[in-house]
């Protein structure tokens, strides 16, 4: 009984062991799933990407015209009350005007617009501040 038993084991191993080895491989129909999986997976992925890319350019752009601004601006300020003049110029992509408005006896508003160009639309930001004689 345990010979038998034992060779029955010994035929449905061998039997395995032969057909795992006649299997090398994958099968067309396997790569082309897998294939497809991974196109569906890894669009999204490209997607975002590009427009995470998009929006990063974008804010760096932005950042930019704040910093022209700002700069433009408190140049203006440091002239002092009376003697601050409107200007204009370009530092880099970006261009900026400058203003100087009588408020009241005293006070002046100065006042820095940044444009820079995305893609075929002109963006623009604009920052103020005032001055007194004080």
């Amino acid at each position: 009984m345990w010979n038998t038993l034992r060779m029955k084991l010994r035929r449905c191993v061998a039997r395995r062991a032969h057909t795992r080895a006649d299997r090398k491989g994958f099968t067309l129909v396997e790569i082309m799933m897998v294939m497809v999986i991974l196109a569906v997976g890894v669009l999204p992925i490209a997607v975002i990407q590009h427009q995470a890319r998009r929006q990063v350019n974008n804010a760096d752009r932005h950042t930019q015209a704040i910093a022209v601004a700002q700069m433009q601006l408190e140049r203006m300020k440091s002239m002092g009350f009376g003697r601050a003049v409107a200007g204009n110029g370009t530092v880099g992509n970006v261009t900026w005007v400058s203003q100087v408005q009588n408020v009241s006896f005293g006070l002046d508003r100065l006042t820095v617009t940044a444009s820079w160009r995305d893609r075929s639309a002109i963006e623009s930001l604009t920052v103020c501040d005032l001055v007194s004689m004080r």
